[in-house]
């Protein structure tokens, strides 16, 4: 059994008599979640780009039951979109005016407690925009089809980090507004992808800034030149296989 952040889904498989049970995690403040992962899992993966500072001290736990013979503490270098995402390279030829997906969040969940940003109309005005926000009840929106709707778009206005790596990752301008830190935001920057983030209010001459860069990024995708693509599919695989 492989789960990826879903710490109960170890425990399950342990009740069930699964013998190797394995956990991705790349979400450091889930502080609370990530301590289940103890009662279930034979194997634990942790990307090298993981930030101690913010896990509340859940890696230096894992090492010591690894050391302890307690589970199997495995690193990877890559994050999830790195095994289920293609890197995308995409043409500036702009619509007119811009075609933007927006993704708000409710906000109401453990993992972004105090962390959702108000996102104001004003932000997304003059573009066309394609609505994707999260619903508090039954959408009929297919969850796996947000992504594909990516290459109906010039960029991405959000809230969501994981949907910021995302649309980052297939080459499509992402302007995040949020004040999360994650060590996957940190490497989709550093690894030259267009993500741009911003963690205050959209106000100020911060705000401007970020958002001209953002908006001028849109007409300027044939000039990435991210660092390379990563094996980390075939570095799990080859993990799961010797496991």
């Amino acid at each position: 059994m492989v789960a990826m952040n879903a710490p109960l889904m170890p425990l399950a498989a342990r009740l069930a008599g699964v013998p190797r049970r394995w956990c991705l995690v790349d979400t450091e403040i889930q502080h609370r979640n990530l301590r289940w992962l103890d009662r279930g899992i034979t194997d634990v993966v942790v990307p090298t780009h993981w930030r101690e500072d913010l896990d509340g001290g859940r890696l230096a736990a894992w090492k010591r039951g690894a050391g302890a013979g307690r589970w199997h503490l495995h690193r990877l270098d890559g994050t999830h979109q790195h095994l289920h995402l293609a890197p995308i390279r995409r043409p500036n030829d702009l619509s007119d005016p811009p075609r933007i997906l927006v993704r708000r969040l409710l906000g109401t969940g453990s993992h972004d407690d105090g962390e959702v940003i108000l996102l104001p109309d004003a932000v997304i005005e003059g573009f066309q925009i394609l609505s994707w926000d999260e619903a508090s009840g039954p959408s009929e929106r297919l969850a796996w089809s947000l992504l594909n709707r990516l290459s109906d778009v010039d960029g991405v206005v959000t809230q969501s980090t994981t949907f910021a790596a995302e649309a980052a990752y297939l080459g499509v301008p992402t302007l995040l507004i949020s004040a999360a830190e994650r060590g996957f935001l940190d490497r989709v920057e550093a690894e030259g992808w267009p993500l741009f983030r911003h963690r205050g209010p959209c106000e100020g001459d911060a705000w401007l800034d970020v958002r001209a860069r953002w908006a001028t990024g849109m007409a300027l995708t044939d000039a990435l030149s991210p660092d390379p693509w990563p094996d980390a599919k075939g570095a799990l695989e080859a993990l799961l296989q010797d496991g």
